[in-house]
């Protein structure tokens, strides 16, 4: 579905992605993970167009160069979620999400039934319906994040592009929308590309996993074998434990406590021979 190959990015002078090259198969979720100032997001913005890539034929969809797309048509199969959204005063849950429909309009902001039917669609489905008509300055964080993302759903592309979905919610909801996302995938057969922060989130929801480090892709492949210990250290600099809690589970990260980085402090500090 979507092919990008040696992609290289620069803000001015400062190189951000360097020769990243990655498939992705129609109806899968790919996790993009990595450290801060790794490129995860700047390549999302790359592949939505939103950052020109220095070689037009770096990112193809569908076997096209997203160049040849027009905004509209571009619009029309990718949706982008980026990790900070603007501020819309006096606007209500439903008026946001009536936005995502607007690549689909032809005939101003007049919406049809079919655009309706995808909003009631959209805010049933991130379970928003008894906020539609809230101001969305009155809202939580994490319920504002809800409905930004009802707005990418309504905007109904069959590619998604999710950047750290799950910021400003808290626990219960944060696993409610992995569900989700795994749901749009085996229901409604979409492409879902989401940078986690959380490792363990694109352990649950991932096909395939994205690791990237320094503007580069460190390993791509099933999650089992790219998260491991070894891969851990080399890319985050962290001792972590990767566990399989329950046989067929995925498996789980579980970084070194802070206890038990102390005393491993204190123990080597003891055996270091002061001079006399």
């Amino acid at each position: 579905m979507l092919e990008v190959t040696g992609l290289c990015f620069s803000y001015q002078q400062t190189p951000v992605l360097n020769n990243v090259s990655i498939q992705v198969r129609c109806s899968e979720i790919i996790g993009l993970i990595g450290p801060n100032g790794s490129g995860k997001s700047t390549l999302l913005r790359c592949i939505n167009g939103l950052l020109p890539a220095p070689n037009p034929e770096s990112i193809c969809l569908r076997g096209r160069s997203i160049r040849t797309f027009s905004k509209k048509e571009l619009a029309r199969e990718i949706a982008f979620l980026p990790q900070f959204q603007e501020k819309m005063q006096g606007t209500t849950v439903r008026e946001l999400v009536a936005l995502g429909r607007t690549p689909h309009q032809k005939t101003g902001w007049v919406l049809s039934r079919k655009d309706k039917e995808k909003v009631d669609w959209a805010l049933e489905y991130l379970q928003l319906v008894p906020l539609q008509h809230r101001l969305l300055d009155t809202l939580s964080g994490g319920e504002r994040q809800r409905a930004w993302i009802a707005m990418a759903l309504a905007q109904d592309t069959p590619l998604l592009l999710l950047d750290e979905p799950v910021t400003y919610m808290d626990l219960k909801h944060q696993w409610e929308l992995l569900e989700i996302i795994i749901g749009l995938k085996e229901y409604f057969s979409k492409t879902i590309i989401s940078v986690f922060h959380d490792i363990n989130h694109a352990l649950e929801v991932a096909d395939r996993i994205c690791l990237m480090h320094q503007g580069a892709v460190h390993r791509l492949g099933s999650p089992v074998s790219v998260i491991t210990e070894e891969t851990l250290r080399q890319v985050y600099g962290i001792h972590a434990h990767v566990c399989q809690v329950e046989p067929g589970w995925r498996p789980v990260v579980i970084p070194e406590g802070l206890y038990c980085r102390r005393a491993k402090r204190r123990s080597e500090h003891q055996t270091i021979r002061r001079p006399a």
